[in-house]
């Protein structure tokens, strides 16, 4: 049953997680530079200047994705234990949860530490939309549970 809905909607969340890490997070402008706050590290768009700046939410805004994309592929193959999907998907939920408050305490931490205007980046998104998807994907877990077990009942 891998071909059911519930692994697109799962392959989304894994891509999701590969674009946050990929795309910028936010802008910053400090003096007429133009920095991009990334995964990696904070640099200037044409990549000679660079920002030393660290703590412990952006290296957990760094960590999160990688093992929501374990999570994430985990839960797609494991398709014949449909209750231990839901559960996996509950856990990569609290995941993106930690991933999101994390990032914006980064941001708002990198925003107060360097004057200059912010923007936020695309990547902001992708967190909230894998959210949305990881819910359709375990409705559609619970709908094919529910099918499996009013099948069984008939036996």
């Amino acid at each position: 049953m891998i071909q059911r809905i519930q692994t697109v909607y799962l392959f989304s969340v894994f891509i999701f997680a590969v674009l946050f890490l990929i795309l910028p997070k936010g802008n910053l402008e400090i003096d007429g530079m133009v920095y991009q706050i990334g995964s990696w590290n904070i640099a200037s768009d044409d990549g000679l200047n660079r920002l030393n700046y660290s703590n412990v939410w952006g290296i957990l805004s760094m960590i999160i994705p990688f093992v929501i994309m374990i999570l994430t592929i985990y839960t797609t193959l494991i398709y014949k234990q449909r209750v231990l999907q839901i559960k996996l998907g509950k856990l990569n939920m609290l995941l993106h949860i930690i991933l999101v408050v994390g990032t914006f305490f980064y941001l708002d931490a990198l925003k107060s530490e360097f004057p200059g205007h912010f923007s936020y980046g695309i990547a902001i998104v992708f967190p909230l939309l894998s959210m949305l998807l990881i819910l359709l994907a375990n409705r559609a877990i619970r709908r094919d549970e529910q099918l499996v077990r009013s099948a069984d009942r008939l036996r």
